[in-house]
């Protein structure tokens, strides 16, 4: 393996400074790095061959996706021990802050099938189809177990507040956006015959998941340590978006702009990851809903330095390295397309280096630690 400067011996995250670089307040000498998720996959032989750190698998009793952990004196041990991983992972690989996100208990259709990763084949992945939803009939959604924001909900945020070292900021957000959760309940087809079949029982699921998020964010949002809401909700694919733009502005983005201004109004960023093509919104986003940065990027769609051309002046751009160059570029190659991001997006700030959309489990490790690596070295 390279001669990597991963993991920092003595790490000095400042989130302060990273909040500053992102809204253009100060200009920093170096770009700061930013990530939006980390598989476990990836997490793993980083904490355990390089961090030195006991690797802890989660079950579905302790799972925090979709809010499902059981609170068992052993659980809470398991639980505790993930979420100090986590945050080690963050601090000692360079990070200003750490990045978790938890859903409430949503239940939907998934597809499941074994993780084909290497190393990781004993894992499953889950996704959602195309067919139809549990919510088709006003009757479906009056039955559907829709559940309550709790004090139970946010045990892993108030941990990891409790715990993070000086300087580590904290980014987290509901799991999940408000179309998409509307897409998992109805499905994507139940989705697009309720835009001409049913669009009262539409706009009734949107408003029902919207006011769930906002009360979540709420509770988000007491936590002092919060450093942003880092909210995902993807809204395209390769060459549009996945339903047409005046229905987004319709049914959702006005919840997006609740929660930014929920977010403005305590003081804290609201980041918003969407994938796809989403030019079509961009003015929505930065003068509707008034977010502060844009997360995720395809070079097949428009590289970042595009986007840095056509809007680095008005809004943080996030990220920006593409996900198939991540996974397939062998690393000297690799290591040229992060400068050559960073050497074109870093003039006047408001840009901060990571993967254009993820770290999903197939990406190489050492690819990885290549893109941080040359991203340290600025």
């Amino acid at each position: 393996m390279e001669d990597f400067i991963l993991p920092l011996e003595k790490p000095k995250p400042d989130i302060q400074k990273f909040l500053d670089a992102v809204s253009g307040q100060k200009v920093p000498s170096k770009a700061p790095m930013v990530e939006y998720v980390i598989d476990n996959a990836i997490m793993k032989p980083i904490l355990e061959d390089m961090i030195g750190r006991e690797w802890v698998d989660t079950s579905d009793k302790t799972e925090f996706m979709g809010g499902q952990m059981n609170f068992s004196k052993e659980n809470v041990k398991t639980i505790n021990q993930w979420l100090d991983n986590q945050i080690a992972f963050w601090y000692f690989m360079g990070y200003d802050f750490v990045r978790v996100e938890v859903s409430l208990p949503l239940p939907a259709i998934a597809h499941v099938t074994r993780d084909t990763a290497t190393g990781w084949e004993d894992h499953n992945r889950a996704w959602q189809g195309l067919e139809a939803g549990v919510i088709q009939t006003w009757e479906d959604f009056e039955k559907y177990p829709w559940p309550e924001v709790t004090d139970e909900n946010f045990y892993i945020h108030e941990y990891i507040c409790n715990h993070l070292p000086e300087g580590l900021g904290f980014f987290t957000c509901h799991a999940g956006g408000v179309y998409e959760h509307v897409s998992r309940l109805m499905g994507y087809e139940g989705l697009c015959f309720a835009l001409y079949d049913n669009r009262s029982l539409l706009k009734a699921v949107a408003d029902k998941i919207g006011e769930l998020i906002y009360k979540y964010n709420c509770k988000l949002l007491q936590f002092q340590e919060l450093s942003g809401i880092f909210q995902g909700d993807d809204f395209g694919f390769n060459t549009q978006t996945l339903i047409p733009p005046d229905d987004l502005k319709e049914f959702i983005l006005p919840w997006h702009k609740k929660y930014s201004k929920l977010s403005h109004d305590s003081g804290r960023h609201y980041y918003l990851h969407s994938c796809g093509k989403v030019d079509d919104l961009m003015d929505d986003f930065l003068n509707d809903v008034k977010i502060d940065a844009k997360h995720s990027f395809q070079d097949n769609i428009l590289p970042i330095q595009e986007y840095k051309k056509r809007w680095g002046d008005k809004i943080g751009l996030l990220g920006g390295v593409d996900v198939d160059k991540l996974s397939l570029f062998e690393p000297d190659e690799l290591r040229a397309y992060v400068r050559r991001i960073i050497d074109e997006c870093s003039n006047g700030g408001r840009f901060a280096v990571g993967s254009g959309n993820s770290i999903p489990s197939y990406i190489p490790v050492i690819n990885y630690l290549t893109m941080l690596d040359e991203a340290l070295r600025q």
